[in-house]
């Protein structure tokens, strides 16, 4: 059997990472083609070493290998992708969107945990999944657990409940949010993952996106988030006649991106065996949303539509990126967020990915501006 031939978009990253130690475990079963990340030069340069891809690049540094002279490199191109199987989307925020479509307009299967794309352009996505027949398969944990629970069929799905670990917060109190910091927030209890998204789950609006995500990925608009500590059940999903069935397995990303990259094949694996017993128990619970308001504003997007939730998502990535650099406090990241929604959102979906990107440089100016001043 051909190896299969990938892309890594976001190589150093967390999703990278994990994709490439999977690589590491099964080199007969893949052949790296094409390595990205966005600046992280020295240790691209180390990768390239190590799998001999055709072609790699740095995007925002002095970095490409395996292009021609004349030959541009970028990830916004569906010719980068002519002779890849599948391309792994670990780029976080709104700039893993133009690859996205890219790869769906190249004719390939994505598979993604870029789900701010779908917070802010699910409709744009999906009209372009349906326009090239291209398949998108998701890379997150709770994402690919409904998959793997409905095994594709999704016609009778009633109800999906998304768990939420709740963060390095989820203990705390009003007063003990308005003092937490940043470095608080990135120790979190259940995974290891990159900053931005770490902030997200601490806040909840990771969660909140998920539920967005979800609609796009399932064609279901009944989705809830129940508090799950332990992070063992997944999510869970609904069927018409109100059986639920549920997803475990230990935190571990490897699981979710194994499936997604050996698709649809499903391997023996020496990923940790869920001991239930050693677990002991499985506590659920509900949300307090006037604790967590982040949760409540991705809701507000998803009944809204794709303008909405762009604008949110802009908003909440320049308040995150201030929160890390201690400008702001807790708080003050779903304040930001809805001073954005009063000003930019409306009901609706963009008509293309130029009206988006319009949207979301004036929401990052104005949140800019609103953070640090300025004209």
């Amino acid at each position: 059997m051909d190896r299969k031939k990938i892309a890594i978009l976001g190589a150093t990253g967390s999703i990278g990472s994990t994709a490439l130690n999977i690589v590491r475990k099964y080199p007969h079963k893949f052949e790296v083609r094409l390595l990205v990340n966005a600046a992280d030069k020295e240790n691209l340069i180390k990768l390239v070493k190590e799998f001999k891809p055709q072609k790699a690049f740095c995007v925002n540094a002095d970095f490409t290998y395996g292009f021609e002279r004349n030959e541009r490199a970028s990830i916004d191109s569906p010719k980068l992708y002519q002779d890849i199987d599948l391309v792994i989307n670990g780029i976080a925020g709104i700039a893993g969107l133009r690859p996205s479509i890219a790869v769906i307009q190249a004719g390939k299967t994505l598979a993604t945990a870029n789900k701010e794309s779908f917070v802010a352009a699910g409709k744009l996505i999906d009209e372009e999944r349906k326009k090239y027949s291209s398949k998108i398969l998701p890379l997150d944990s709770e994402h690919s657990t409904v998959w793997q629970c409905v095994n594709g069929r999704t016609d009778n799905i009633k109800r999906i409940i998304l768990t939420a670990s709740g963060g390095a917060f989820r203990d705390y109190n009003y007063e003990e949010l308005k003092q937490a910091k940043a470095v608080d927030a990135l120790k979190h209890p259940n995974w290891v993952m990159g900053k931005k998204v770490t902030i997200d789950s601490a806040t909840l609006m990771n969660k909140g996106m998920e539920i967005i995500e979800a609609k796009y990925f399932f064609g279901v608009s009944d989705i809830d988030v129940v508090m799950h500590r332990e992070s063992i059940v997944h999510s869970l999903v609904e069927l018409e006649d109100n059986f639920v069935i549920a997803g475990l397995s230990n935190p571990d990303m490897t699981q979710p991106i194994q499936y997604a990259m050996f698709y649809p094949q499903r391997i023996q694996t020496d990923i940790k065996r869920l001991d239930l017993a050693q677990v002991g128990s499985l506590n659920f619970g509900s949300i307090d949303e006037k604790l967590f308001p982040c949760l409540a504003i991705a809701k507000t997007a998803f009944s809204m539509g794709d303008i909405a939730g762009a604008v949110m998502n802009s908003a909440d990535e320049v308040a995150v990126n201030a929160y890390l650099d201690n400008r702001i406090g807790f708080y003050d990241i779903p304040l930001i967020i809805e001073e954005a929604m009063d000003k930019f959102a409306e009901k609706g979906y963009f008509n293309n990915m130029e009206e988006l990107f319009r949207i979301d440089k004036a929401v990052s100016e104005y949140t800019f501006k609103r953070i640090y001043g300025g004209n």
